[in-house]
């Protein structure tokens, strides 16, 4: 019995679609790590680029939010923090930007409620400790 050419092209198509399914999204991850190429342990040394890096990806979530970077920025101001001596117990004032400075994960966080709620408290301050590291604002 013969089959139409409708039905042997879609099952040709149908045939191929495994393939370009495992195939593309490997040369969309070469791609991507060719760009990248930023670890950890480069953006806990570079703090201004570091976190402008995460005024970016807080900026547009929905697009970088997963991004290699992203992840790499975030986890190389945690690996930051912990780097630095601390003396005492820090900085106790929410409202002074080093607070936030001092516990990247809890910045990040406050950041992202804020944007949900902007009338929360401190969102100024956690905001403004990030802006400070990215040198786009003054202590």
């Amino acid at each position: 019995m013969k089959k139409s050419c409708t039905v042997q092209t879609l099952v040709a198509v149908f045939s191929l679609l495994p393939m370009l399914a495992v195939a593309a999204p490997a040369a969309g991850q070469e791609a991507a790590s060719k760009d990248t190429g930023k670890t950890v342990s480069w953006y806990a040394d570079h703090q201004q680029e570091r976190a402008q890096m995460q005024l970016r990806c807080l900026d547009d979530p929905g697009h970088l939010g997963t991004t290699p970077d992203c992840i790499n920025a975030e986890r190389g101001a945690i690996e930051a923090a912990h780097r630095r001596p601390r003396t005492g117990f820090g900085v106790m004032d929410p409202n002074n930007p080093a607070f936030w400075s001092e516990d990247p994960s809890t910045r990040a966080a406050k950041i992202s409620m804020c944007r949900l709620n902007p009338q929360l408290d401190y969102c100024d301050a956690a905001r403004r400790s990030l802006l400070i590291e990215a040198g786009k604002a003054k202590r």
